[in-house]
C-alpha cells in the first residue's frame, strides 16, 4: 500500500561531497565526428542480496527504450543463473556472455545488438545458467564499449561490490549514473552504507538511492536518505504480481501503473534533467 509521503529530492540536494573521477575512461576511443554514442551508462547495484537490483535494472532499460532513447540491458552478475531467466527469455535464441569469449578489440555493437535475445523490446546480454564462469575482463570492457558505440544507452546490472571484477570496477567508475537499491530495513541501510564506501573507493559518481519498500518498522525513504547522505530519487514499492509474472515467464510487470513502471518513470524524469554534457563523461572523460 502506498501510504508513505513523497520524500524524494533532486540530486542537487545531496549533502555528499563530489567524488574525484578518473581523468578519462582509458579504454574508450575518441568519439568520431558525426557518430552518436550511447546517451548514458546507468549502473544499478543492490545494497544487499534480494534488493531487487535486476528487477529495477530491467525496468530502467525498458523505460529508456519506451522513451525512444534506446537501451540495452547488460548482466554483469556472472557467474550466475542468468538475467534471462528472470525475464523469461532463457529459451530465446541469441548470444550470451559465453558466446562472446572471442569478442575483443573493435566490437561491432550494432551487429551484437541484433544478435541478442530480447525481453519485450529490450536487447539483453545475459550470463548463462548452462555455462558457469565469468567473462574475461577484456571481453567485458570491449563488448560494453561496442554497445556504447552502437548509439544506445547501456544499463548495467551489477553484482554486490565484494564480487566486482577489475572490469566491473572500471565500468562503475565510468558510469554516468549509479543507482543504489536500498531495502527499507535496518540491515538494508547498514549494507547500503558499506556499498557507498565501495562506490567511493571505485571513484564512481555520487550514487542516487532507490528505496525498496515498504517494510515493517520505522525505516522509510527519508530515513534512508538521512542515513546515507545521498538523494533518494525514487521508491520501488512491493508488487504482489511480480513473483507470479516471473513464474509465468513474463518477466517483471512494467506497465505505467505498476510499481516498477512508476519507479522507472520517476528515475527517467530525474535523468532527463541531467545536462547532456554531464551524460557524456564516461565517453569523453571528466575532471
Amino acid at each position: 500500500m502506498d501510504h508513505a509521503p513523497d520524500t524524494r529530492t533532486t540530486p542537487t540536494t545531496s549533502p555528499v561531497m563530489p567524488l574525484a573521477r578518473p581523468a578519462a575512461a582509458p579504454w574508450l576511443p575518441p568519439v568520431p565526428a558525426g557518430v552518436r554514442r550511447g546517451s548514458r551508462t546507468v549502473a544499478v547495484v543492490g545494497a544487499c542480496g534480494g534488493a531487487g537490483t535486476s528487477t529495477l535494472a530491467a525496468g530502467v532499460a525498458h523505460g529508456l527504450r519506451r522513451s525512444g532513447e534506446g537501451g540495452v540491458l547488460v548482466d554483469l552478475d556472472a557467474p550466475g543463473g542468468g538475467l534471462d531467466v528472470l525475464l523469461g527469455v532463457e529459451d530465446e535464441a541469441g548470444a550470451r556472455w559465453p558466446e562472446l569469449a572471442d569478442a575483443r578489440g573493435d566490437v561491432d555493437g550494432a551487429g551484437l545488438l541484433a544478435a541478442l535475445p530480447r525481453w519485450r523490446s529490450v536487447p539483453v546480454l545475459s550470463a548463462s545458467r548452462r555455462h558457469a564462469g565469468a567473462p574475461d575482463d577484456a571481453v567485458v570492457v570491449d563488448v560494453c564499449t561496442g554497445l556504447l558505440g552502437a548509439g544506445e544507452s547501456v544499463v548495467l546490472d551489477l553484482p554486490r561490490p565484494n564480487a566486482w571484477s577489475p572490469a566491473v570496477r572500471l565500468l562503475v567508475a565510468a558510469a554516468d549514473q549509479v543507482l543504489l537499491v536500498v531495502p527499507c530495513t535496518v540491515p538494508g541501510v547498514a549494507s547500503a552504507v558499506a556499498a557507498c564506501a565501495a562506490l567511493r573507493d571505485a571513484q564512481a559518481n555520487d550514487p542516487w538511492a532507490v528505496a525498496r519498500g515498504p517494510a515493517a518498522g520505522r525505516v522509510d525513504a527519508a530515513a534512508v536518505q538521512s542515513a546515507l547522505g545521498v538523494a533518494v530519487v525514487a521508491e520501488l514499492r512491493w508488487d504482489r504480481r511480480l513473483a507470479e509474472a516471473v513464474g509465468r515467464g513474463e518477466g517483471p510487470p512494467v506497465g505505467r501503473r505498476t510499481p516498477l513502471g512508476r519507479a522507472a518513470a520517476e528515475l527517467l524524469d530525474v535523468l532527463a534533467d541531467v545536462p547532456a554534457e554531464a551524460r557524456s563523461r564516461s565517453l569523453t572523460g571528466a575532471s
